[in-house]
């Protein structure tokens, strides 16, 4: 198909190819008209008119330019773009710059009429090293199309930046830490020191760094402890003279210079660790204690500790009893905490056996490599742990008679306590409640002597409990038995076997025994002395009164005897008799006694009362009177033992 075209039934001649002016101004065409039979034809011109199709075209796609940085002489001529307009007759000075995108009317600008770009302000590379914009040319005055190209501006460097040394972390001891054991040989590489600088390491030797150390540390003969690698910056030791327990810190300051001469300087703290080169020291070396013997097992006896020159684990410190203790009388428990050793009772001692009396003790103090010794005397101190015990514990002496004199020696008891000193020190006394008429005593040496006349009649055999107390505090107590038979003697006369109190009736007819009390007719005699100084007795009635001569006692010489009244009685006349009785006993000599009886004249009802009166005044309140007792009525009456039965005689008064 042409560019034109016609369209047959009409003759329109239409456009059928885009036109471009560029390629073709003028068309002559030739036209032809035709019946099938005739035709004609006719010259038509067509003259293609020009429009604004084509954008301006710049020189370059990518224009590159570099500008230095820090440039203060403003504004600074960067570079020229150039553009033309491919439209045909175009006016190519109609075309206007314009800038687009990064720094475009800021950093940047452009004459839009000759397309020099120019930098407004001072770069810095630091911040930005390059620049990418747009470009544009629009022709028609910029009005019409829109051509346009990249621009890449590199800013370069210069040496405007120090070197600095960036803080990874701060810290507590500081940014920037190494650590390095003691004792580490010469060349140890402790730590890398890196600094940084912010200008462009292609640019020359602006960030070429070079490290040296400008405060080092010297040691006792003035050479310097660090060193440090120029180029990377790693500190090294110098000398295998670091010792933690000497100084276990160290500042070290680091220069960082580049090529340019700018410095920066930081500051590496350098820790020195710990390594196990020191012994656990004991703070004494030898210790002396005391301990009594009644200490519970588990208590404490001694606390021991220790130094370690060394830290952490490596100043753990363990104790242990290595000597001195075959018997595993001692343990020790460890305060790893504060390095100390608490040596802790595990079996009781016994200060009676002697090797048991003293302990010396070989301590042991270790860590993981290292240990010492210490040396520990314990001096064990008696306690009151034993009574006095008494040998025998059963003593009986040889009988002795009631009458013997005070001061005799009964026995010597004999006692001793395994404790020492005022714990084994005791003194003895007879108990109390064994003796309650305090009728013996007993010395310092344990003599047992009578200190008061003995009685058998009161106690025929003592069992006297002898005590042996000691000075301890508290004081303990052993105890003996002193069995003492008390022989008798004839020191009592016989007596009436009970209180008797017969009774004879008044106006009875004589003779009539006198019944002695409800379960006998006879009077018995008793004697408190034994068998041998008792009965037979010999029982008298001695007629010394007027009393005894209305009496007769007939002895029946088996220490019994019966009384007989003599005559009739009368009460109201005389109430009782008295009658003295002689009993003689068969004692050798014999011993007699004499014991009144009395017989009492039992009252029969044989005289009449006689009438009685009293006078009795009542008051009362308003004619109120509680029950209460208004007196007495008395009826005499010669007989005593009648009991009177008193009423009203006839209607009471009101």
């Amino acid at each position: 198909m042409g560019t034109f075209d016609v369209e047959p039934e009409v003759g329109t001649i239409f456009v059928a190819q885009p036109l471009d002016y560029e390629m073709e101004q003028r068309y002559e065409l030739r036209l032809v008209a035709s019946d099938g039979k005739w035709e004609n034809e006719t010259l038509v011109v067509v003259q293609v008119v020009n429009r604004n199709d084509e954008a301006p075209v710049f020189s370059q796609t990518e224009y590159h330019s570099s500008v230095m940085e820090e440039l203060t002489q403003l504004p600074v001529f960067i570079l020229e773009v150039s553009a033309t307009d491919p439209d045909q007759e175009a006016d190519q000075t109609a075309l206007r710059y314009s800038l687009h995108g990064q720094g475009a009317g800021g950093e940047f600008t452009i004459d839009e009429h000759t397309g020099r770009i120019y930098a407004q302000r001072r770069l810095d590379r630091e911040e930005r090293p390059a620049w990418r914009f747009l470009v544009l040319a629009t022709d028609e005055g910029g009005m019409g199309l829109t051509g346009f190209a990249d621009v890449l501006l590199e800013v370069r460097d210069i040496n405007d930046n120090s070197p600095f040394f960036p803080c990874p972390a701060l810290e507590v001891d500081g940014c920037f830490i190494g650590q390095v054991p003691e004792n580490s040989p010469a060349d140890t590489s402790i730590m890398e020191m890196h600094a940084m600088d912010l200008d462009d390491p292609k640019e020359g030797r602006n960030a070429m760094l070079t490290y040296s150390i400008i405060k080092n540390i010297r040691n006792e003969i003035n050479l310097n402890l660090f060193s440090i690698n120029a180029t990377t910056g790693t500190i090294y030791t110098v000398l295998r003279s670091l010792d933690r327990e000497t100084e276990d810190k160290y500042l070290v300051v680091v220069e960082a210079r580049d090529g340019g001469g700018l410095s920066g300087t930081g500051t590496a703290t350098i820790m020195v660790s710990d390594v196990n080169d020191h012994p656990p020291i004991f703070t004494q070396r030898a210790y002396t204690t005391q301990m009594n013997e009644d200490m519970e097992v588990n208590s404490e006896v001694l606390v021991v500790s220790a130094t370690d020159g060394d830290e952490g684990e490596n100043a753990v410190v363990t104790f242990s009893i290595v000597g001195g203790d075959e018997e595993r009388k001692f343990f020790v428990e460890t305060d790893k905490v504060n390095r100390r050793g608490v040596i802790k009772l595990k079996k009781k001692v016994d200060f009676e056996k002697l090797h048991e009396r003293t302990f010396n003790l070989t301590l042991k103090a270790e860590d993981a490599d290292f240990f010492s010794l210490a040396y520990c005397l314990v001096q064990v101190e008696d306690s009151n742990d034993h009574a006095p015990v008494f040998f025998p514990q059963f003593y009986e002496s040889a009988a002795m008679s009631e009458d013997v004199s005070v001061g005799t020696i009964v026995t010597q008891v004999t006692a001793s306590d395994l404790d020492s000193g005022q714990n084994g020190r005791f003194s003895y006394s007879i108990s109390k409640e064994s003796d309650p008429y305090s009728q013996f005593l007993v010395d310092p040496s344990g003599w047992v002597v009578v200190a008061h006349s003995l009685d058998r009649e009161k106690i025929s055999q003592h069992r006297l409990m002898v005590l042996a107390t000691d000075a301890g505090i508290p004081p303990l107590t052993g105890t003996a038995i002193v069995m003492v038979t008390v022989l008798d003697i004839n020191d009592n006369g016989p007596e009436f076997e009970a209180p008797y109190k017969p009774v004879v009736w008044e106006n009875t007819a004589a003779p009539q025994v006198v019944q002695m009390n409800e379960s006998s007719m006879l009077l018995h005699a008793i004697d408190r002395d034994t068998s041998a100084n008792g009965g037979p007795f010999s029982i008298r009635l001695l007629l010394l009164t007027s009393d005894a001569t209305n009496f007769n006692l007939t002895d029946f010489r088996n220490g019994s005897a019966a009384i007989t009244a003599l005559r009739s009685f009368d009460r109201e006349r005389q109430k009782e008799y008295r009658l003295p009785i002689l009993m003689i006993d068969s004692g050798s000599p014999p011993v007699s006694s004499t014991n009144t009886l009395t017989v009492i004249i039992g009252d029969r009802n044989d005289h009449p009362h006689l009438p009685g009166h009293t006078h009795i005044v009542v008051y009362s309140y308003e004619g109120i009177l509680p029950t209460t007792v208004l007196g007495q009525i008395q009826s005499p009456d010669l007989d005593d033992w009648s009991e009177k039965v008193y009423r009203f005689d006839g209607k009471p008064t009101r």
